[in-house]
């Protein structure tokens, strides 16, 4: 949850500074991308009740983990503009099911016993990444380059997805 968190807000955060400072766009037009992010995950949130239905929460969770690497991967290419607003607009829709689908699927992981006090510590863990690890990554930036977001967004990606894997095999094997 920390991870998620942080992926969705370091990204809505800091696009800006990469669109403009990194990417070259106008300050108008990045905002606008930016919005963008937003809408996506805004409407990707819509969506996630109708999509889990048909294709099931694990399997909804795990693409979309899977399109936040490949959107992250897109905004860590030095390439033109549109492509890492192109990368944004995948993050925002990946995004958008991950945690209502994390929390949802708490007790297939903990059990039904555990499941409140569970999803009470993913709230605070999620607090936790959205204070502190936009604020690392944007230090990060203050001392590289705003280009550098689109890896830092990569390797959360990763993580997120080698947790979730680890969590899958955890739940997997415990007894009951």
């Amino acid at each position: 949850f920390a991870l998620y968190t942080a992926m969705e807000l370091s990204t809505g955060l800091w696009a800006f500074l990469l669109l403009t400072e990194g990417r070259g766009l106008s300050t108008g037009v990045a905002g606008v991308c930016v919005a963008g992010y937003w809408a996506s995950l805004t409407v990707g949130r819509v969506l996630v009740g109708w999509v889990s239905e048909h294709i099931g929460p694990r399997r909804v969770i795990a693409a979309s983990i899977a399109g936040l690497a490949v959107g992250a991967g897109l905004v860590a290419i030095p390439a033109p503009a549109w492509v890492a607003v192109v990368g944004l607009a995948v993050v925002g829709l990946s995004a958008a099911p991950v945690f209502p689908m994390m929390t949802l699927t708490t007790s297939d992981r903990v059990g039904d016993d555990h499941a409140a006090r569970a999803i009470g510590i993913q709230i605070g863990a999620a607090s936790v990444g959205a204070a502190l690890i936009p604020a690392a990554i944007g230090v990060v930036l203050a001392r590289t380059t705003p280009d550098a977001l689109g890896l830092l967004l990569l390797a959360l990606a990763l993580a997120l997805a080698a947790v979730y894997a680890l969590a899958q095999r955890s739940s997997s094997a415990a007894p009951g």
